[in-house]
């Protein structure tokens, strides 16, 4: 049966790096699938609250993230850092998910420490919580603290499509460039997650996810 997904990330690239190659799997299985970022304002850079990219750049290295794997964008209107958990947050989201059918829901796993995601997290649990099935998606390892590592209770193989995952990651060269000047290669740490995750279910690259609710 056709599933009718939609994707959450907090900010641009959320999506790509969490979940990408699991939305290519559904594209290739016929789903539709909506991606939605929470907000595409300025984006400030955590440590020093310096701006590393700015609205337009965010829209167009999300458009073209989404022309990689042919799904629908739908670019919500809060700010950067100041997404909140509150009825016009829910509202946003709930809407989306009656119009488009939504069965199928993915978005940000509770153990991060950023705000925006955290809050987003809530408002998707919040209206989703008629959808059947709700899966929380890790973010690849940046240096910051988290609350608890996410616990994998599911797994998705993404052995065939770990090359649209990795081009729809760089698309977003502006964040790829400010964690390559704080020392990290995000999308080396996106690999050897993807491969630490397919050496737990026995392939060469997978996704993992914890559960919130599955009823297919």
């Amino acid at each position: 049966m056709k599933k009718h997904v939609l994707a959450i990330g907090a900010h641009p690239d959320d999506v790509e790096f969490g979940c990408y190659g699991t939305l290519q799997r559904h594209i290739d299985d016929g789903d539709d699938v909506t991606l939605l970022v929470m907000s595409h304002s300025d984006v400030m850079d955590a440590h020093t609250g310096a701006v590393t990219r700015n609205s337009n750049i965010s829209k167009r290295e999300a458009t073209n993230a989404a022309k990689v794997l042919g799904a629908d964008l739908i670019l919500a209107p809060f700010k950067d850092t100041q997404i909140q958990f509150n009825s016009d947050s829910v509202r946003f989201i709930e809407n989306i998910i009656k119009e488009k059918s939504i069965d199928w829901v993915y978005t940000h796993w509770a153990g991060d420490t950023h705000q925006d995601h955290i809050n987003t997290l809530s408002a998707t649990m919040a209206a989703a919580r008629l959808v059947n099935n709700v899966l929380c998606y890790e973010q690849v390892p940046l240096p910051r603290i988290t609350t608890t590592y996410p616990v994998a209770t599911y797994y998705v193989d993404i052995s065939n499509t770990i090359e649209t995952k990795l081009k729809g990651c760089r698309e977003h060269k502006s964040q790829i460039d400010k964690f390559t000047e704080h020392g990290f290669d995000i999308i080396d740490n996106v690999i050897t997650l993807a491969k630490y995750r397919g050496t737990q279910c026995s392939c060469k690259y997978a996704e993992a996810f914890n559960v919130l609710k599955m009823c297919r």
